[in-house]
This record gives C-alpha cells, sequence and structure tokens, in this order.
C-alpha cells in the first residue's frame, strides 16, 4: 500500500476533504479565500460549501474503495490464514491423512482427495462461511485443477449451530488482532471512518 501512488493519493484527497467538511460543520469555521494562484475566491455562500464538500467526500470515498478493494481482499486472506493456522480451529493430522480441529468435525475429507495443507477461508455472505480445499479430477483423459467449497453452514449430527458460534468467535479474535495488533488494517480503514464521521456531522448539523 504504501508504493502505491494512485492509491495512496486518492487516501490523502478522502482525508482532507472529510477533515475539511469535519472542520466547517464542528467548529463552524468559515473560508472567506481560497487562492487559486491567479484568482482569489470568497464565498459568500458557506451553507453550500458545506453542501459541496459534502458531496466530494461521498465521491473521494466512492473512489478511494474502488482502489482499496484489493488489499480488503489481502488483508482478510492474511487474517484467515492466520485464523486457519491456530491448531484448536484446523489442524492436519498427517499420519491419518485427516483434518483435526474445530474445523474437522465439518470436513470429512482425506488428504489422498484433497490438499487439506492449504485451506481458504471464504466469506460469501452474512453469517455464510466456508472453507476451500484445492482437488483435481479427470474427465476424457485430462486432469482438471480446481478449489472445492464446503459451506459451514451445512449442520449435520457432527457439526452443529454451536460449533458454528465457536468458529464465529475464533474469527471475531482474529479479526480484532487484524486491527490492533498489525496497523495495515487500521490504515486503510481509517479514511472511511473519518469519512463517516465528518458525513455523520454533517447530517446532524442540517437537520437540527
Amino acid at each position: 500500500m504504501d508504493d502505491d501512488k494512485a492509491f495512496q493519493s486518492k487516501r490523502k484527497a478522502l482525508v482532507f476533504v472529510a477533515l475539511l467538511l469535519l472542520a466547517l460543520v464542528v467548529s463552524g469555521a468559515q473560508i472567506k479565500e481560497a487562492n487559486t494562484f491567479i484568482f482569489k475566491i470568497e464565498f459568500a455562500n458557506h451553507a453550500g460549501l458545506q453542501y459541496l464538500l459534502f458531496l466530494s467526500v461521498l465521491l473521494c470515498a466512492v473512489r478511494y474503495y474502488s482502489y482499496s478493494e484489493r488489499y480488503h481482499n489481502q488483508l482478510f486472506r492474511i487474517w484467515s490464514g492466520r485464523l486457519l493456522a491456530d491448531y484448536r480451529v484446523y489442524r492436519v493430522d498427517r499420519e491419518a491423512g485427516e483434518i483435526d480441529g474445530l474445523l474437522g468435525k465439518c470436513l470429512h475429507v482425506h488428504g489422498f482427495d484433497y490438499d487439506i495443507a492449504n485451506p481458504v477461508y471464504r466469506k460469501s455472505g452474512f453469517m455464510k462461511r466456508s472453507v476451500g480445499l484445492d482437488t483435481s479430477t479427470e474427465h476424457e483423459g485430462e486432469e482438471y485443477y480446481y478449489t472445492d467449497y464446503f459451506d459451514l453452514c451445512a449442520f449435520g449430527p457432527s457439526w452443529s449451530v454451536k460449533d458454528f458460534r465457536k468458529l464465529l468467535l475464533w474469527e471475531v479474535k482474529y479479526r480484532l488482532q487484524a486491527w490492533v495488533k498489525y496497523r495495515e488494517t487500521l490504515d486503510l480503514a481509517s479514511p472511511y471512518l473519518l469519512a463517516a464521521i465528518s458525513v455523520f456531522s454533517f447530517l446532524v448539523a442540517s437537520f437540527y
């Protein structure tokens, strides 16, 4: 992220307009002049300026999201990788070639059929989780490789709602750890938080 100039420019733009809108709304400051190198512009309609900044924050937030989405995906893979690396959640029994730990209750597969050493965690919706395992199949003499996803919301005798809740608690732990222990998550999310605060402050000031 630090070396991505396009991403950093969108981040700085969003932070700047959000801070400017927040300063105007909270402090009641007024911009009398703006030096545009050639002209000096005095803003007479300060309410209109706030609406302009409000729209600018929304536009910059959308632009920032389009540039930051790939980093969101990368950070998701990093913290979910830490989740699956926890032996209490996911552990490979190499002698038996089976999956142990909490997810061993749900994933009844064998290491000869799947690459159980490299699982992938996926969130596909609200309270929807699955684990992907690489495997292969043969068709007309050719071998095809693909990822088979196992739905963690498919409950049965060995995998219950209680087990799924335990998994979500482990997920919360590693999500919080990504926020507190590693700076990248907060660096990525802080412009959104600042934009949300400025927009909320503007809406409250406009209606009250």
